[in-house]
């Protein structure tokens, strides 16, 4: 089966609650599924122009003051491929992950530890900003749209979560290893034994 490029639905999605410019579907893209999906100008700008050639959306010219700007707006073809690929199977994916990319190739366990607490820094931080998310979002009115995007948004906050308490259990383990380690060496240093610890 043909692979096909999925930036298609990300900015047909993006269309689906109004016309927007190309910018301003970069601007929602960067405050919404960035934690998740991330699309560039260089990915945006191409897509739209395949998609208003095949007719999935519709592009008009508008003037704000002297400024031109092309607005895009969903088609019914457009919603129609949306909704056909939202029911269709989600397709296997292997993230690119650089902190596992390096986690496999260390064999100096200070270093591992070095990456850990990195990693476990990065993670406290994201964790803290989906957690500010959520707080915004519990504020807003009830509606569909809310409660879907709460579970997208709380499906990321468990993973951190999982993710930082695998990270604080290994960094314990670490110190327990470092403290055992030392307490050996100290003891062969009592006894004159010249062992390297």
């Amino acid at each position: 089966m043909r692979s096909v490029n999925k930036t298609r639905y990300a900015i047909l999605g993006m269309l689906l609650e109004g016309s927007r410019t190309g910018y301003e579907i970069k601007s929602l893209v960067g405050r919404s599924t960035v934690y998740f999906w991330r699309e560039s100008d260089s990915t945006i700008y191409p897509m739209l122009k395949v998609l208003a050639k095949e007719g999935k959306v519709l592009s008009e010219i508008a003037y704000v003051g002297k400024k031109k700007k092309e607005i895009f707006s969903i088609t019914k073809e457009g919603r129609e491929e949306f909704k056909a690929w939202l029911r269709s199977p989600t397709g296997s994916e292997i993230p690119r992950n650089e902190f596992l990319l390096k986690l496999f190739f260390i064999t100096d366990r200070k270093e591992m530890m070095w990456l850990f607490q990195e990693r476990l820094e990065k993670a406290e931080k994201t964790y803290k900003e989906y957690k500010a998310i959520e707080e915004r979002l519990e504020a807003l009115d009830d509606s569909s749209h809310k409660a879907i995007r709460l579970k997208a948004l709380r499906y990321g906050i468990a993973q951190l979560e999982l993710e930082i308490k695998w990270l604080n259990k290994e960094i314990l383990e670490y110190a327990h290893y470092a403290i055992y380690n030392r307490d050996k060496c100290n003891s062969r240093s009592n006894l004159g034994n010249l062992e390297r610890c």
